[in-house]
């Protein structure tokens, strides 16, 4: 076989394992499906599921069950499952990790590129005196689109400085007060695909190796 041969063997074998990591679809998260109600969710994870303490409302939605000690690509999550307002089915599943680091974030990924392919979209929001910095990768399927979401909010807005502390100009920001009660984090949204509500904020572009 000649050089150019092995190339194009190598190279037609490495789009091969590319498309072999990317399902053709994914039906939901886990045991749930869109639109169960909640004694089909309970069903479907065998008692698993925990009653939070109350109603969590997410404006249009609310959550009354959780998963707790989801473990994936290295992070620890509470799943919450949002439902409806109007219809009382599931609508979105949420999973909260607490505090963060970039390194665990990039293990994240890794994991969810391992199952899912490369991500279509890349957001990036850049540091504000106002907002958290944003960084989502986003996956979509013809049934489901997951969001990976890590959050920094280390701002310079009065949440994260002393307010009664003279600001010096000359001071680099990463010597400033950090609030240590606003830690990064981290966020995994799966949703269906058809609610383009559920999609998040604008600012997106094609990830890299994205098919």
């Amino acid at each position: 076989m000649s050089a150019r041969a092995r190339v194009l063997a190598l190279t037609l074998a490495v789009l091969l394992l590319a498309a072999a990591a990317r399902p053709a679809d994914v039906a939901g998260w886990g045991a749930a499906r869109w639109g169960m109600t909640a004694g089909e969710l309970g069903d479907a994870f065998a008692g698993r599921l925990e009653a939070l303490p109350g109603r969590w409302e997410y404006g249009g939605a609310y959550a009354e069950l959780a998963l707790p000690e989801v473990a994936y690509g290295g992070v620890r999550f509470l799943a919450h499952f949002q439902m409806n307002a109007g219809t009382g089915r599931l609508q979105q599943v949420l999973l909260q990790a607490g505090r963060a680091t970039p390194a665990g974030f990039a293990g994240l990924l890794d994991a969810l590129e391992g199952d899912y392919g490369a991500p279509d979209l890349v957001c990036e929001e850049p540091l504000n005196r106002r907002d958290p910095m944003r960084l989502e990768y986003v996956w979509i399927f013809p049934t489901t689109t997951i969001h990976a979401t890590f959050l920094d909010f280390d701002t310079d807005s009065v949440f994260s400085e002393d307010p009664n502390r003279p600001h010096d100009p000359r001071r680099p920001r990463y010597e400033r007060r950090r609030n240590l009660d606003l830690p990064r984090r981290v966020l995994l949204r799966f949703h269906p695909s058809g609610r383009a509500d559920l999609m998040g904020r604008d600012g997106c572009r094609a990830a890299s190796g994205a098919p």
